[in-house]
């Protein structure tokens, strides 16, 4: 009997990583590209304008060539040409010397007269009978430019003088070409650099797109954002400056994480301590002493509470998802701290719990944030003033909450920093760390919310959080 023994299956190798690429070299391509490009179609541009101006030179020569032609016969008639043509003009319809044909044809395009040697090649009629103003080429095939210039003769018919030049001759009219082709060629050369110039500009900034959007990414770390540089788009040479950047962020979490880390270990050893201390004050005598004694442990446990909260708050946790009912979360606080606030002499006005208002995120750390809102607002007002605590109309699906003092307010030049850390307004005795506006803020930042600062309608500060609405839960049914 045969025993199998079954091996297991090899994985797939994994992929290697993809290799970053190369900015110089993807620039080096690029102007490669560009330049063949300007090349080929500048080359083109140029040859269509030499040839253009060619072209119209050799038509001007031919006309000032056969002058003396058309002149006898627009004086003469056919007549005119029964003389020898002198000078220069005669060297040139010369036969065996010269380039120069002329014919004359009648409406039909009938020859009705030429320069020796002329045979097939003129006159030079299209086949539909039209006589062409210009042409390249002779009836009969050959390389011959030529112009038609119709003339009326003395007995007033119109005749088609056409003068041309037989271009496989070793003479060629091309003495004014270079004057008369440099402004084209300078133009077609300004306008190439211009063109160059322009793809340039367009490539820099489309080549510097990984400098921008890595730009973008490290302005959102810490505000919903990635917690660092995205380094799977970046060209090679740009690489080391991103991973330093994030070896950097690294360094810094670790401090920040020490720090805090720190500062909660202290406030929780500092907790025990101190409530021991409250408690072997509570069994001393009344006395002068043994308030300002208790009063001073109350503010020592107050800055161990700010210490604790500011460690939570600056975790950088994901806000669990989930839904609660602000309006109720709302009551809860103002009742919570009514009697509080009567204890230090103001009133708090809360409305109770209504209609439910669902918004996104963790219950306990929007209740946090409105406990530091009221606590504060409490301490700016006045005694016997009031602290109003109030849901505010919805805004662009996102729910309001309002704490509403009576204090002095904050200046419009210093609204911006409140909600920085350490930032204490100038009217308050209670002593503290000014950590809890900045927890309030970077609690309501986390849940995709804002804070904001204004001033309320009687005087007096008035704080807003404005939070993320959410769709009320389907309501739960009971199983049948």
């Amino acid at each position: 009997m045969v025993r199998r023994t079954h091996l297991p299956l090899a994985e797939p190798p994994a992929a290697p990583p993809k290799r970053p690429h190369s900015l110089v070299a993807r620039l080096a391509a690029a102007y490669a590209v560009i330049g063949l490009g300007a090349l080929i179609v500048g080359g083109l541009i140029l040859h269509q304008t030499l040839s253009y101006v060619v072209w119209l030179e050799h038509q001007r020569g031919i006309l000032a060539a056969g002058a003396e032609v058309t002149s006898r016969i627009a004086r003469e008639g056919l007549d005119g040409l029964n003389r020898p043509l002198g000078g220069e003009s005669g060297r040139r319809f010369d036969a065996a010397s010269g380039s120069m044909l002329f014919a004359v044809a009648d409406a039909e395009g009938r020859r009705v007269a030429a320069s020796p040697g002329v045979q097939a090649q003129l006159p030079r009629v299209a086949e539909d009978g039209r006589i062409p103003d210009t042409f390249q080429q002779g009836q009969d095939g050959t390389r011959l430019w030529g112009v038609t210039r119709w003339i009326t003769m003395p007995d007033g018919r119109r005749v088609a003088v056409q003068i041309a030049q037989d271009m496989e001759r070793s003479y060629i009219v091309l003495d004014d070409v270079p004057a008369a082709a440099l402004g084209p060629v300078l133009a077609v050369l300004t306008l190439g650099g211009l063109l160059l110039f322009a793809a340039n500009v367009g490539l820099l900034i489309l080549l510097s797109a990984p400098l921008r959007r890595a730009a973008r990414e490290a302005e959102r770390i810490g505000h919903g954002g990635p917690p660092r540089l995205e380094e799977g788009e970046i060209p090679r040479e740009l690489l080391p400056l991103i991973q330093a950047v994030n070896g950097a962020l690294d360094r810094l979490d670790d401090a920040l994480a020490w720090q805090r880390g720190f500062s909660a270990e202290v406030a929780h050893e500092l907790r025990t301590p101190l409530a021991i201390i409250q408690a072997e004050l509570d069994l001393l005598d009344a006395g002068d002493v043994t308030d300002r004694l208790r009063r001073d442990v109350q503010e020592l446990a107050e800055l161990v509470s700010d210490l604790l909260e500011a460690a939570e708050a600056a975790r950088d946790m994901p806000v669990a998802e989930g839904a609660f009912d602000l309006a109720e979360l709302v009551a809860h606080v103002g009742h919570r701290f009514t009697p509080i606030a009567a204890r230090e002499g103001r009133t708090l006005e809360a409305p109770p719990a209504n209609a439910p208002v669902w918004v996104r995120g963790e219950r306990e750390s929007i209740g946090r944030a409105l406990r530091n809102l009221v606590e504060n607002a409490i301490a700016h007002s006045p005694p016997g003033g009031t602290v109003t605590l109030r849901l505010g109309p919805p805004h662009e699906m996102m729910a309001v909450v309002e704490v509403a003092d009576q204090g002095k307010g904050v200046p419009e030049s210093e609204r911006k920093s409140v909600f920085r850390r350490h930032w204490r307004a100038g009217d308050v005795r209670r002593r503290g760390l000014g950590l809890g506006l900045s927890i309030v803020e970077r609690i309501v930042s986390a849940h995709g919310g804002t804070a904001e600062v204004g001033d309320a309608p009687g005087g007096g500060a008035l704080f807003s959080l404005h939070l993320p609405m959410a769709p009320a839960p389907a309501p739960v049914t009971a199983g049948g």
